[in-house]
């Protein structure tokens, strides 16, 4: 071997060695994970209840074939070279050839995510309770995602299902330690008659420090895209099954396209409160994959 060969050799096992070792550390590394979060929250929380999302002809009409309509805020590093936590966030709408029931029993047996999200490692509830008064619903999880060679995150999380609204929002649990250094949802289902239904996901992360590039990608593109795909796959496949938390109702529409605004039978939304129902989205383009 030449002297450059041997130089290159060295150089390139010094390098596997520093990725191996940040891995097993990333991975290994032991949390307490019974104490309380670094923070109480930082991203802001989202408010239950229609998004009124502006689609565009295009979009109903991708919609009405099967696709998904994405809009994101990817999250990346920060732009001026520094070491601050990438954040971001997205949002998916996705029609589904079932009723409302049927969707909101798949999203809420998030014990059965693992067999359902891939990459998802491990869901298991630890607190789940129905306040008698409101019937809302407090489910508490545990997930661990295994989203690359080398990387898993653990983090709880703390879901607020409001049947009334036909949303469920969550952050993390911040009584506990996750890996995530913080997390705001919100899963909505409206009924586009009695066997139809439109679902929405948003979700805003913000990483506990700099991410690899590949990483980066599969936490903004490719869970983008699978963020409600599989919701819709479960509930075409099992039609008639409904959750007990889940009254059974159609929610009310209330879609506005981007030409002109549509009033449903059922009630709607005017362009002029677009902008402030739209909030975080309300000038995300459509992703460019």
């Amino acid at each position: 071997m030449t002297f450059k060969g041997s130089v290159r050799a060295l150089l390139l096992g010094q390098l596997l060695l520093v990725v191996a070792l940040t891995s097993v550390a990333f991975v290994t590394a032991k949390k307490d994970r019974n104490q309380p979060h670094a923070h109480k929250g930082i991203l802001k929380p989202y408010t239950p209840g229609s998004f009124g999302v502006a689609l565009s002809k295009k979009e109903e009409k991708d919609l009405a074939e099967g696709k998904s309509v994405m809009k994101q805020s990817l999250p990346t590093a920060s732009s001026d070279g520094s070491d601050a936590p990438p954040s971001g966030g997205v949002l998916c709408v996705q029609d589904v050839d079932a009723p409302v029931e049927a969707v909101w029993y798949q999203i809420l047996n998030l014990n059965d995510y693992t067999a359902k999200v891939a990459k998802l490692r491990s869901s298991k509830n630890y607190v789940e309770k129905q306040n008698a008064k409101d019937k809302t619903v407090n489910i508490k999880t545990k997930m661990v995602l295994s989203a690359f060679p080398g990387y898993s995150f653990e983090s709880y999380y703390d879901h607020t299902y409001y049947p009334d609204k036909s949303s469920l929002t969550w952050r993390l649990d911040y009584d506990k330690t996750s890996d995530f250094d913080d997390v705001s949802g919100h899963w909505h289902v409206e009924g586009l008659g009695e066997k139809k239904s439109r679902v929405f996901y948003a979700c805003d992360v913000q990483m506990s420090g700099p991410i690899p590039t590949p990483l980066m990608n599969y936490i903004g593109k490719q869970a983008l895209k699978q963020a409600t795909s599989w919701v819709k796959k479960e509930s075409e496949a099992n039609p008639t099954l409904a959750h007990a938390y889940t009254p059974k109702t159609t929610t009310t529409k209330s879609i506005v396209t981007a030409s002109t605004a549509v009033t449903s039978p059922r009630g709607g939304v005017s362009l002029d409160c677009l902008t402030s129902k739209l909030g975080r989205f309300a000038s995300f383009s459509k992703p460019k994959w």
